[in-house]
């Protein structure tokens, strides 16, 4: 007899589910960034190509320091290679980062800004070196293997003057008072204070969006597309799993005529059974 429950129960679940959509494989469900929660839109969007990213820094932050290495290496691993476009973060009352801007727009000048980023900031914040006046920055350079005249003449030049001065403005034009922040696209900010795992959560927030600004969409309304799917898919599995729970019953009542399966029809609602946890994200602020 239990034979030929199984034989029957087989038959009726095959022929049940031939007839429903192929079931997705098992994926990790991983909740989108969330607007207000871990980016946020800039009330005055900055008119910038769809895929500019935008770091505003300060050299003598911890964050900055800590988010320089992660964010050049996701940029590099783009296709095509991102190019970051750096802000030095500076406000016309504050003497020091208006003398970092202007060290930074000296190595921009020379074209070595990004390559010297990191022993800028190892100076200034492993050896606690201080950058802010011009010779301190040309002892700096000698000890780089930098020229110190080339250093000199863009430290003193006008172009790198007229850059330090507009700094605060462009800082402005980005609506930004926290260091670091990452803009993308001219219209989503994000940085490490805006959720738990601070800096080591802002490169995935700013692949995200670049993943989604870079196609053109929304990245809110890609991310309730992406929830309706999900939705939708959950859903069509729900059904198939019902159709095979009926299926089950029939069987065992056409096999037996009794209710003699009870030790079967454990083992096979097991099998289908698919409880989803959802983690609750919280924020973390600075």
């Amino acid at each position: 007899m239990r034979v030929l429950i199984r034989l029957a129960l087989a038959a009726a679940i095959c022929s049940s589910l031939l007839g429903a959509a192929p079931a997705p494989a098992p994926t990790a469900v991983v909740s989108a960034p969330a607007e207000g929660q871990d980016y946020v839109r800039l009330a005055h969007p900055v008119k910038t190509a769809p895929r500019e990213v935008t770091e505003v820094f300060w050299y003598n932050c911890a964050h900055s320091y800590q988010l320089e290495q992660p964010l050049d290496d996701w940029a590099a691993q783009q296709d095509p290679p991102v190019v970051i476009r750096r802000i030095p973060a500076a406000w016309p009352d504050k003497p020091v980062m208006m003398a970092y801007a202007r060290l930074f727009y000296t190595l921009d000048r020379l074209g070595v800004s990004q390559r010297e980023a990191i022993p800028v900031f190892h100076a200034v914040r492993d050896e606690g070196m201080d950058l802010t006046t011009e010779q301190a920055v040309l002892d700096w350079a000698a000890g780089e293997g930098l020229d110190p005249r080339a250093v000199q003449a863009a430290y003193e030049s006008q172009q790198v003057q007229d850059e330090t001065q507009a700094a605060p403005a462009l800082r402005d034009t980005y609506q930004t008072d926290e260091m670091p922040s990452v803009i993308v696209g001219g219209t989503f900010r994000t940085s490490p204070f805006m959720y738990q795992d601070g800096v080591s959560g802002t490169v995935p927030v700013v692949d995200y969006l670049y993943r989604h600004t870079a196609r053109g969409a929304s990245p809110t309304a890609s991310a309730a597309k992406s929830a309706t799917k999900a939705t939708t898919k959950a859903g069509a599995k729900a059904g198939a799993t019902t159709a095979v729970k009926s299926a089950v019953k029939s069987a065992v009542k056409t096999a037996s005529g009794s209710a003699a399966a009870p030790e079967l029809r454990p083992a096979a609602e097991a099998a289908h059974r698919h409880p989803r946890r959802h983690a609750r994200r919280h924020r973390r602020r600075g």
